[in-house]
């Protein structure tokens, strides 16, 4: 313990108290929440994700979001299933991750079912109800079966 000096302890309390007189006023929450929620509204929504290129041999395809049924993870891949030109059932390997995929989706179109698996809800035919707080997706026009875990099976409650 230092021993205080009163005259230089009377000198740092007027310097904080000119400090606080001198420095802005604070807001207050709830000003303060309008103004972020204000910056918000002004904000351009996030571009979308308009186009997939998906290798596939010495080709590169472009697909677009809109006919990809489902994106599936794998170990260092993602897996995208689409609907070609002629309606049949593609699939290809791309290098994007799914966690980089799901933040550039439609959330109105697109959803997450499982931690591997997002499926375009237009692709859905039936989804079916399984043991354990489980549920299987079956595609229109597919022969997968996609799982949907326990902790997404919320957003079938209502269909």
């Amino acid at each position: 313990m230092k021993p205080v000096d009163a005259a230089r302890l009377s000198q740092t309390v007027a310097r904080l108290q000119e400090r606080l007189r001198s420095a802005q006023p604070a807001l207050h929450s709830e000003l303060l929440l309008q103004q972020l929620a204000a910056q918000l509204e002004r904000r351009p929504a996030p571009e979308r994700l308009r186009w997939i290129r998906a290798s596939v041999g010495q080709t590169v395809d472009l697909i677009p979001v809109a006919d990809v049924d489902y994106l599936r993870a794998g170990e260092k891949y993602t897996s995208v299933a689409w609907r070609g030109q002629a309606g049949e059932a593609r699939e290809a390997i791309i290098r994007a991750t799914l966690k980089d995929l799901i933040g550039q989706l439609d959330a109105a179109q697109f959803a997450q079912v499982h931690r591997s698996v997002v499926v375009n809800l237009n692709s859905i035919a039936r989804v079916v109800r399984g043991d354990n707080e489980t549920a299987d997706i079956h595609l229109k026009g597919r022969a997968e079966v996609l799982p949907v875990s326990r902790s997404y099976l919320h957003l079938f409650r209502q269909m």
